[in-house]
């Protein structure tokens, strides 16, 4: 080839540039293509779903019922893409029945409970009322249930017509408050943990020192799980128009009289009257499709899903015009923790900013604390606290609601409200105060490693986890340990109007029933949240307000997550629940998880703790 034939060096350059940026530039342009579209997917569908009339509104329990839920997280949303990922909030639920009590499009409600995880009592019970509310209206209730657990069957029990697949059970089984015990296998591992407590009943720290319940813990708890049955079997007596003490004598004779119908649970629960009437899947849409008719598929009942159906409600509300008084309804609801907290996963720094915002806002007019909380660090409870004493010393009446449970740091942060209230099977109390240290020289010495050192004061490097306890730390963390715990009945004792010696004798970190609790001068009212916003309407003097829910404002992001989440459509009635070898790895992970999880709160630097460990009764 001549020189002349050759083609230059930088002609190549030129043209790898070029494809270079060609290629940069349609990747961008694909990029932007994609986010649009994605962006008119979320936001550009119907707003409004239409609401079929004569339908069936079916509440679907497929999660977790929280006060708030948290926010996802990406890969949680990417990994999970359903909506039963994330948790229900009690609020929507309240929302969509009160609304269907009065909406003449629909005609029943179906209450699906076949993924439903269960919850609290007291959560339960909350629930029950505003479905015992809905039956008031005249428009029947509807369960068609493959099997129901204790959880499962309160709520079913309110239903008006209540069907079990022929394959199916109930099962009733009591209650059981049962914590893990951790110290021969920390002995084991050759772990100190040095504890500092005050009250007698303050059990939280047991786990780690026993390997089994203490009597005073043995007896408060039995006390506590006792009054709280009692409710319960109560309201599910009288729900299917039996004896409470008939109920008792159902779950102690199952296995006698489960051989009178040759271990068939289903025709057991019919006999008893525990149900109305054994259907087959087919056979219970058939029944739905008699009361409510066909949808226009022609497959199945008319019927439209809670989301759905609340979906329809926010563009209803949206075009609602606000009025100018305002009750703040600002949700404490998971561990109370230092610092910054996601929303509905712990209580936090963001909790004192809400109430410092109303506090600061003129058009609310009076704050409202939902409490779902087993305590956590003293000082953010302390913190939150004062705050809420701020808005009451401006001017803002403050009230508490207890959900399932606002017990040691959650009742603190309640203590001084202007008035608490509770459901009877919330569980509060446990005002006490405890810290704790472990120290691993022993651990260490077994492997052949060992700490040593020198120090300019008798303090000088306390705390070390490889040496043992300083004894002079021991000394100022048993008298932080009394003084925190002084604090807190006496704020008790000023917050409800009582003598100091009457908390004290309340105190030592017991735990009572929201029933207990009223009878104790602990709670003013119970009743649920609707009573508690009534309540700071009437302390503020207003006749006509709207309820805001206050926290602070998503990020864009998590708004595209939550159109997104919202998008989605609801599992269907007759779906399966999930099942498998699995439930029982998952059932244990969480018995030992969830102790060990509490442990590394506990370790919180500098953070003595109000919290109530022995607080889930199953």
């Amino acid at each position: 080839m001549t020189s002349k034939e050759q083609v230059h060096p930088g002609f190549f350059r030129s043209v790898g540039r070029f494809l270079s940026a060609a290629r940069a530039v349609t990747a961008n342009i694909l990029f932007l293509v994609v986010i649009v579209v994605l962006l008119v997917l979320v936001f550009s569908g119907e707003d409004r779903v239409a609401v079929p009339d004569g339908a069936a509104l079916v509440l679907n329990l497929d999660a977790p019922i929280l006060e708030e839920a948290p926010r996802p997280e990406p890969l949680e949303l990417l990994f999970s893409g359903q909506d039963s990922a994330r948790p229900i909030e009690m609020r929507d639920l309240m929302h969509a029945l009160e609304r269907a009590a009065e909406d003449d499009r629909i005609r029943a409600l179906v209450l699906d409970l076949h993924r439903f995880p269960g919850a609290a009592p007291a959560t339960l019970n909350s629930l029950g009322k505003a479905l015992g509310e809905f039956r008031a209206s005249g428009k029947p209730l509807i369960v068609v249930a493959d099997n129901l657990t204790q959880s499962q069957y309160f709520l079913a029990s309110f239903a008006d017509q209540l069907y079990l697949n022929p394959m199916g059970q109930v099962l009733l089984t009591g209650l059981a408050l049962q914590p893990t015990f951790f110290a021969s296998g920390l002995e084991k591992l050759k772990v100190n943990v040095n504890v500092f407590r005050a009250g007698e009943y303050k059990s939280a720290v047991e786990p780690f020192l026993r390997d089994d319940m203490s009597s005073e813990a043995r007896e408060n708890a039995q006390q506590l799980i006792n009054e709280i049955w009692h409710s319960i079997r109560a309201q599910v007596a009288g729900n299917r128009g039996m004896s409470p003490e008939m109920l008792d004598t159902l779950i102690e004779e199952q296995p006698q009289r489960l051989r009178s119908t040759r271990g068939d649970l289903a025709l057991l629960a019919l006999e008893t009257g525990l149900v109305d009437e054994l259907l087959s899947r087919d056979a219970g849409r058939d029944r739905l499709i008699q009361i409510v008719g066909r949808d226009q598929a022609g497959e199945t009942f008319r019927q439209i899903g809670h989301r759905d159906y609340l979906r329809d409600a926010l563009v209803t509300a949206a075009s609602r015009k606000k009025k100018d008084a305002r009750i703040g309804v600002i949700v404490a609801e998971g561990t109370i923790l230092g610092g910054e907290q996601p929303r509905g996963a712990a209580v936090g720094e963001p909790t004192v900013r809400m109430i410092r915002k109303a506090r600061q806002d003129d058009g609310v007019r009076a704050i409202v604390l939902r409490v779902n909380s087993p305590g956590g660090s003293a000082f953010t409870s302390e913190l939150i606290r004062r705050e809420l004493e701020l808005a009451q010393v401006a001017g803002k009446p403050v009230v508490v609601s207890m959900g399932s449970v606002a017990a040691s740091g959650g009742y603190w942060v309640s203590a001084t409200a202007d008035r608490i209230f509770a459901e009877q099977d919330t569980i509060t109390g446990s005002i006490g105060v405890y810290g704790l240290l472990p120290t691993f020289e022993r651990s260490l010495a077994s492997l052949g490693v060992y700490s040593d050192g020198v120090g300019t004061h008798t303090l000088a490097g306390a705390g070390n986890p490889m040496q043992p306890l300083n004894p002079a730390l021991a000394d100022i963390l048993e008298q932080r340990v009394a003084q925190a715990n002084r604090q807190f009945m006496e704020l008790v004792a000023r917050g409800r109007d009582m003598d100091l010696a009457d908390v004290e004798a309340l105190a030592e970190g017991r735990v009572w029933s929201g029933l207990a609790a009223h009878e104790l001068g602990l709670v003013d009212e119970l009743g649920g949240l609707a009573s508690a916003i009534s309540q700071a309407a009437a302390l503020a003097g207003l006749e006509r307000w709207d309820v805001d829910y206050l926290e602070e404002p998503p990020s864009t992001r998590d708004l595209i997550l939550e159109r997104m989440l919202n998008s989605y459509a609801g599992r269907s009635l007759m779906g399966n629940a999930p099942r498998g070898p699995w439930q029982g790895l998952s059932r244990m992970s969480r018995l030992l998880g969830e102790p060990i999880l509490n442990l590394d709160r506990l370790l919180e630097a500098d953070q003595l703790q109000a919290l109530c460990t022995a607080c889930t009764i199953r």
